[in-house]
């Protein structure tokens, strides 16, 4: 549609039939919404260009319009050229009737259907409509209306105003009940979970866009990464006079999921553990935490987005924001000064070129996270889905930049060589970028030990009786730390030494009747139970914990430890070097080849808390992972980074019949231990917090890392 001033006093164009216009308040100004029910779009336009294409019947001429506006307006009305650039805009958003077959030929259905066909194609976003359910909706509405107003509200404040309350009471409860959240026998729930919520959530939706009197068109499933997630079409609120109402209507999804959480919630709080709690938790957690990520995000076309261009008072922010950066990233890749956007001018304007590149990278962001999550959920089968659901992505927008590239091409855009250069330029960034392997800087939390520190472990169990040493009490080798009580083992030598005297009276008889066959059966008798007697007797005098090694004491929990009974094994106290000092680690497994790598390798430690860094050396690693907790500061007990978990002892013991619990890492973890070099690290405390950091000898690349990272997001919580 190439128009000349000249043709305007021929022209007589025509809206499109079916756009509804409605008048509505944006800040301080008036101003119309043009809505397009074809595309579900909305445009705003002044009043003056309202009353200028309300003009535009067919039957006058522009240049009559243009006319007859002028003597309405005594003489202030819009020139040739502006009515030009108007219906250059109409044209460009499919408002006007003039747009015959020869508009819209076989060359734009053909690709409109392959654009169709492109998004059937991709497995991880998939919609569905099924029904046009407005006439459910208005009867749901005039049922449910006592609710829908400030009673409702004030009902809803009070409902989950408890639930936060009970949620904040059992907080640490709450908080472990995220472990194994989306483990595979936990799916089912989540799915039934899921597909409860969002049903409510639309539901929601439709009733308070019928409530305030605009129509819903029609209900359907999104399906993202095969994540069932329900829509209506409430667009017809965005016509809706009052601002308010259009921000209800947006909201009004979160609104009922965040009621039914909190009843969730309260009846979560008064149930024990079990599968019941377990679905109540799922309800509590989709219903805010998810709900609030997905809808209440503004950058993507959810609840949030809406809610945002209507306080911002800026309608279709996403399509406007996308066409400048469109624009841009066109006139940056060819070069072409006509793709130039122009440079924003105003607070408006500014708004929609950030919101343009800002949408553009989380919606890639997100796009690309659920390539990853596809390919490590489904395994071999997602590296298929996720390579399908890419050229899906991809194959649209590069089908459509090579359409403008060729029309720009005709129109003698200029050198082919130089747009090709720069595409070739940007393709081998983004392969570098992804593919081309890395050092990675490693950063491990770890906690400070005297050096050459040996764990000092109870070899039979007993109480506690004596204590004699102090926390950095510095003590010899051999010296004697604690002694313990074991009533057991006592009487087991008692036992043994009474058997032993028996048996010595029986030998001493078969000796007196010269048996000889007899002497020496019982004289086999004595040698064993000597034998078990001297065998009781060392074990027994393990009671007296002795230092092992020269060094300096070290135990947080020394003078609780006066009393307690001690399991065979459990950690009594450590004891290092009085002036060497080690960092402690425990490595996730992702993290064990890098160390591995960096073995014996200069490393800088950092205290928290303590300015400055400390030279050391990667001295040890553990060949095995394990369970069992490396230090007490790197657990979650004490704020720590290791998530721990409590686990029952099947072992009876002194005190408990039944076992007795104790925790453990939630996952193996890898020790380590890095020697300090500097000097001054002699000052350091035993039990600081410390992050060791180096440069890997171990090559990564940004793709690797970032599958590793959603592995070990759904290792942790798919446990």
């Amino acid at each position: 549609m190439n128009l000349s001033v000249r043709e305007l006093e021929l022209l007589r164009p025509r809206l499109r039939d079916g756009l509804n216009f409605t008048v509505q308040e944006q800040g301080r100004e008036r101003v119309c919404v043009i809505e397009d029910p074809s595309s579900s779009q909305f445009f705003r336009v002044g009043l003056e260009e309202y009353q200028f294409f309300r003009s535009l019947d067919g039957t006058q001429t522009v240049a009559a319009i243009i006319a007859r506006l002028a003597r309405d307006r005594s003489g202030e009305t819009f020139t040739e050229h502006e009515a030009l650039q108007m219906l250059r805009w109409l044209k460009d958003h499919h408002l006007l009737a003039v747009e015959s077959d020869r508009a819209t030929g076989k060359g734009e259905e053909s690709q409109r259907a392959w654009a169709g066909a492109v998004k059937w194609m991709n497995p991880l976003i998939v919609r569905i409509p099924l029904a046009q359910p407005d006439r459910l909706f208005a009867m749901l509405a005039r049922a449910l209306k006592p609710f829908l107003g400030w009673f409702g509200f004030f009902a809803w404040l009070c409902v989950v105003f408890a639930g936060a309350s009970q949620v904040a009471v059992e907080w640490g409860r709450f908080t472990r009940g995220f472990n194994g959240i989306i483990a595979r026998d936990n799916w089912l729930w989540l799915g039934l979970v899921w597909v409860g919520l969002k049903v409510l959530h639309e539901f929601g939706h439709g009733i308070y866009c019928r409530h305030f009197g605009a129509r819903v068109r029609e209900i359907g499933v999104i399906f993202i990464l095969f994540m069932p997630m329900g829509y209506v079409d409430a667009t017809a609120s965005l016509g809706l006079p009052s601002r308010w109402r259009r921000i209800a209507v947006a909201c009004a999804g979160m609104y009922v999921e965040f009621f039914v959480a909190a009843i969730a919630a309260i009846v979560w709080a008064s149930r024990p553990d079990g599968a019941a709690a377990t679905v109540l938790h799922n309800v509590v957690v989709m219903g805010t935490v998810v709900t609030l990520f997905f809808n209440a995000n503004p950058l993507m076309r959810f609840d949030g987005y809406f809610v945002l261009s209507d306080l911002l008072g800026i309608p279709n922010l996403a399509p406007r924001g996308r066409t400048w950066f469109t624009r841009a990233v066109s006139w940056l890749l060819t070069g072409v000064r006509k793709l130039r956007p122009e440079r924003p001018a105003s607070r408006e304007e500014w708004i929609i070129a950030l919101y343009g590149i800002a949408a553009w990278v989380w919606q890639n962001i997100a796009f690309v996270g659920m390539l990853v999550a596809a390919s490590v959920m489904f395994r071999g089968g997602g590296i298929a889905i996720a390579v399908v659901a890419a050229v899906a992505w991809v194959v649209p927008a590069v089908a459509g930049f090579a359409r403008q590239l060729g029309g720009q091409m005709r129109g003698g855009m200029g050198p082919v060589a130089d747009i090709a250069l720069r595409l070739a330029l940007i393709a081998a960034l983004i392969g570098m970028v992804l593919f081309v392997p890395y050092r990675k800087t490693v950063v491990a939390r770890g906690v400070v030990e005297f050096g050459d520190t040996r764990i000092v472990r109870a070899e039979c169990p007993g109480f506690v009786g004596r204590i004699h040493v102090r926390d950095g009490d510095v003590v010899a080798q051999g010296a004697l730390l604690m002694e313990l009580r074991n009533e057991e083992v006592a009487s087991a030598i008692e036992k043994s030494r009474r058997e032993l005297e028996a048996q010595e009276v029986r030998t001493r008889i078969a000796y007196a009747r010269r048996d000889v066959a007899e002497y020496q059966a019982e004289m086999a008798k004595v040698d064993g139970l000597q034998k078990a007697m001297k065998e009781n007797e060392s074990y027994a005098g393990t009671l007296k914990v002795r230092a092992p090694i020269a060094g300096r004491v070290s135990s947080r929990t020394l003078k609780q430890a006066l009393g307690a009974y001690i399991q065979r094994g459990e950690e009594i106290l450590k004891i290092g070097e009085a002036t060497g000092r080690d960092v402690r680690l425990a490595l996730g497994q992702d993290a064990e080849p890098h160390f591995k790598a960096a073995l014996h390798r200069r490393v800088s430690v950092r205290i928290e808390g303590r300015g400055g860094t400390f030279s050391a050396r990667l001295e040890r690693l553990d060949g095995n992972a394990s369970r069992t907790l490396p230090h007490a500061a790197l657990t979650a007990l004490a704020g720590g980074p290791l998530a721990v978990q409590r686990v029952q002892d099947d072992a009876p013991s002194q005190t408990q019949s039944q076992g007795q619990l104790r925790h453990e890492l939630t996952e193996p973890h890898f020790g380590a231990t890095v020697r300090m070099l500097s000097a001054s690290a002699s000052d350091l405390a035993d039990g600081e917090l410390a992050r060791v950091r180096f440069q890997s000898p171990e090559k990564v690349t940004l793709w690797g890392e970032l599958r590793g990272a959603i592995a070990r997001w759904m290792r942790k919580y798919g446990a």
